[in-house]
């Protein structure tokens, strides 16, 4: 019954991020992708080319391997399991193998490229045992990682803690280990101590609260995640109050609180109380900008703002959805051209501040090149245009 049970939800999960991936890589992204990627290796390997050996370039290839071994750990538990599977605990040994297997597969990808890129750094200055010695090392912090959070998840410890110290244990084993190989030893005796002080606090049965409450926030960080790139209406959605700032938020009194100004309004409140949506522009900008420092390029620097800022305005389009199919529109019924109106008005102010952001990465850059700014809040406004006009579209023909 257990393997059939786990075959079901295992067709289920892959089902879902097979629907979701045909949105994330779609032709736009995969372009995206094929030339980031080859920017990013050509420029990698000629750097190799001029460094010298440094402690630095073991630094960030222990470190870049550390943060890449905490695998995922998906049970894919249901919040009626704790209810209706718990008489067949004793009998839940085989669905919990196979979750293993399925979690050891599916975060395989990152530790696969980011320690790729380690062992290239690594050929600066190192021979082939240090190299080999790493990347054996890197294998079993990777399966132990995975045992200790495991065992983690199901004790009283922190998992955010937990998740910490194995990033800065296999980050000085890492550092030791390309040193010296002999140190390999000694970080796996190290990593066994851990792993049986993590199962002797792990609890004898089944947490099942524990075990299902992780599934959930596992399952709801990959929608977030996908929200980057589509809509998605399983997110559990959540608000937030960020105190700094308050001070942009104005508050309309009197006549300016009307059916043509409360909407807008509604829409920059909402966005300053996202949960995840200014911390997930923000995080877009930072990392736009660092690749495009990192490669220099002038014509794939022009591409990573274009991109950023349509990746940006997707995300924007959810505050619409957030306000114009909530409460308010019941407690207010207003014209849904006020809402279109009022949303343009906050869209494009805010593309607007996001392309001038951008702007002025692209000017730290290519200074030179100062007249070439000018492109990006014009694209920020049409593709905001055009967008905008997509979603208006699709609310006309979900309408009555």
């Amino acid at each position: 019954m257990s393997d059939q049970l786990f075959r079901s939800r295992l067709n289920e999960d892959i089902a879902r991020r097979s629907y979701y991936g045909k949105f994330i890589f779609n032709s736009h992204f995969l372009i995206f992708l094929t030339i980031t990627a080859g920017f990013f290796l050509y420029s990698l390997l000629s750097l190799l080319e001029t460094l010298e050996p440094t402690l630095w370039l073991d630094v960030i290839a222990a470190f870049l391997v550390s943060i890449l071994l905490i695998p995922a750990y998906r049970t894919l538990l249901k919040e009626a399991d704790g209810v209706f599977l718990l008489p067949y605990e004793a009998k839940f040994g085989k669905y919990l193998s196979a979750a293993d297997r399925y979690s050891l597969t599916l975060g395989i990808i990152k530790p696969l490229i980011g320690g790729t890129i380690a062992v290239l750094l690594l050929t600066v200055g190192h021979g082939l045992v240090e190299i080999i010695t790493f990347i054996a090392g890197a294998i079993i912090f990777y399966v132990m990682n995975f045992h200790i959070k495991k065992a983690v998840v199901n004790s009283r410890l922190s998992t955010p803690w937990m998740m910490a110290g194995l990033i800065g244990l296999s980050f000085i084993s890492l550092m030791l280990i390309v040193q010296s190989p002999f140190w390999l030893l000694p970080a796996v005796a190290v990593y066994w101590v851990a792993l049986v002080y993590a199962r002797r606090t792990s609890h004898p049965r089944l947490d099942w609260n524990a075990m299902i409450d992780y599934e959930a926030s596992q399952l709801n960080s990959y929608y977030r995640n996908v929200a980057l790139f589509t809509n998605v209406s399983h997110i559990d959605k959540q608000f937030k109050r960020r105190r700094y700032l308050d001070p942009f938020l104005w508050q309309p009194k009197g006549r300016a609180f009307s059916k043509e100004k409360m909407y807008e309004y509604l829409f920059y409140r909402t966005f300053a109380r996202s949960h995840d949506l200014p911390m997930i522009i923000l995080r877009l900008i930072l990392l736009f900008g660092i690749v495009m420092v990192w490669i220099g390029n002038l014509y794939f620097s022009i591409i990573i703002v274009l991109f950023g800022i349509y990746i940006i305005v997707l995300q924007m389009s959810q505050i619409y959805t957030a306000q114009a199919y909530l409460l308010w529109p019941k407690v207010w019924p207003v014209d849904r051209g006020f809402i279109q109106k009022s949303y343009v008005d906050y869209s494009h102010k805010l593309v607007l501040v996001i392309s001038v952001l951008f702007s002025l990465i692209f000017l730290g850059i290519h200074y030179e090149y100062f007249f070439l700014v000018i492109l990006f809040p014009l694209w920020g406004y049409f593709i905001n245009r055009s967008l905008s006009r997509t979603v208006y579209r699709k609310e006309k023909e979900l309408s009555d």
